[in-house]
């Protein structure tokens, strides 16, 4: 017997957080964000644990200039929230590139981000 070919089709939340997690360009992550968005960031350094940010300019502030470069590994979706799992790989201005492994949950609604916890490690490279 023949299956029928299964194809994954990707829910309206994922392609937002796909479309933000591969940008690094503030003015197309701007659209992705509700405008009282909260962001925490915990992790080692990346930046220190429990940083908060609040709306949306902050939050375009905080996004960073850096070149910056996502590979996600997984996604999973529950209700309106998406929890994305992957590495990135941010080549500093100052020179080197530092690479931090992230388990982000993003909270949506009506299609936008309205809160995002980041968990981030930094990887860490033998001497």
């Amino acid at each position: 017997m023949l299956r029928p070919l299964v194809s994954e089709v990707m829910s309206p939340n994922k392609k937002v957080i796909e479309t933000y997690l591969s940008s690094t360009d503030r003015s197309k992550v701007a659209p992705l964000l509700a405008e009282d968005v909260e962001w925490i960031e915990w992790g080692d350094g990346v930046p220190p644990t429990g940083v908060r940010t609040r709306g949306k300019d902050a939050f375009i502030q905080n996004f960073g200039t850096d070149e910056l470069r996502s590979q996600i590994t997984r996604m999973t979706e529950e209700d309106n929230v998406v929890v994305a799992e992957g590495t990135v790989r941010v080549h500093k201005k100052e020179g080197g590139i530092l690479t931090v492994q992230f388990c982000d949950i993003f909270e949506l609604e009506n299609g936008k981000v309205k809160r995002l916890s980041t968990f981030g490690a930094l990887v860490k490279v033998p001497a």
